[in-house]
């Protein structure tokens, strides 16, 4: 991807993110994410309470504020790249003393260190995962933490499978395997992936298909070639024919940076 494509796509990103106000309502595999996510959090922090955590992704807030309830002493900096998802938040959230920025997570413009760094669902959106966590584990702390929930292989298997039984051109992104992801963490620490399975009931493919554009996730891949209108009806039919809820991948990923802790 050439860096001008890679610009575009990150603007349209923002622009989709920026354009869901149906956001929360619809939002509820992220709500579950968040709550799993938000339970290891906990866990792996029990013995040292972070002082400093940065969050992308933030959207419009779920994890936020569990973060700052959770850890009300903690100096909290939310970042997300659509301007109107930190709105939200920031409107959400405005009795609090978190902090706020506009910031493409895959590029960093903020200096650390930072106790943990954490993110539901935004990992997926990365072009290159690889250099993205490499940057955001570079602002850890020695012994800080990553903690992220991401979408895997098998991620919206049903709707896939409509679309290639009748032949048309689904735009759903090839998340990556467990094995796959599992060899992007940094050198410069040590990390590890859990495989959770969720499962989102839906009345139809319409149902579905619109909820995928109130939470601005309809954004299809690079590579996706947009289908007739006849091949899309074809899909639906057989979507609602054969399934009555859609599968979520999620991995949970916690990486510990090297290095003597406070």
């Amino acid at each position: 991807m050439t860096q001008a494509d890679d610009t575009l796509r990150r603007t349209s990103i923002a622009a989709r993110f920026d354009a869901a106000v149906g956001y929360d309502a619809a939002a509820h595999i992220q709500r579950r994410c968040v709550t799993a996510l938000m339970e290891r959090i906990q866990t792996a922090t029990a013995e040292q309470t972070p002082a400093s955590i940065l969050e992308f992704g933030c959207g419009t807030g779920f994890l936020t504020a569990q973060l700052a309830e959770h850890f009300p002493q903690a100096s909290l900096l939310a970042s997300d790249l659509a301007p109107g998802m930190i709105a939200r938040t920031r409107q959400h959230l405005s009795n609090t003393n978190i902090r706020f920025h506009v910031m493409d997570a895959e590029h960093p413009d903020i200096s650390g260190p930072f106790d943990l760094i954490a993110s539901s669902l935004c990992l997926q959106w990365f072009s290159n995962r690889t250099e993205g966590l490499r940057r955001l584990c570079d602002l850890l702390a020695p012994q800080g933490r990553l903690m992220v929930a991401t979408l895997l292989q098998g991620s919206l298997a049903e709707w896939k499978q409509a679309c290639l039984a009748e032949g048309a051109p689904c735009g759903v992104p090839d998340y990556p395997s467990i094995s796959t992801i599992q060899t992007e963490w940094p050198s410069s620490g040590t990390g590890s992936w859990e495989v959770l399975t969720l499962h989102d009931p839906v009345g139809s493919a319409r149902e579905f298909l619109r909820g995928l554009r109130q939470i601005g996730a309809s954004l299809p891949r690079q590579d996706s070639t947009p289908a007739s209108i006849a091949a899309l009806r074809r899909a639906m039919r057989h979507f609602d024919r054969t399934s009555s809820d859609v599968t979520y991948q999620i991995g949970i990923g916690m990486f510990v940076k090297s290095g003597e802790g406070p």
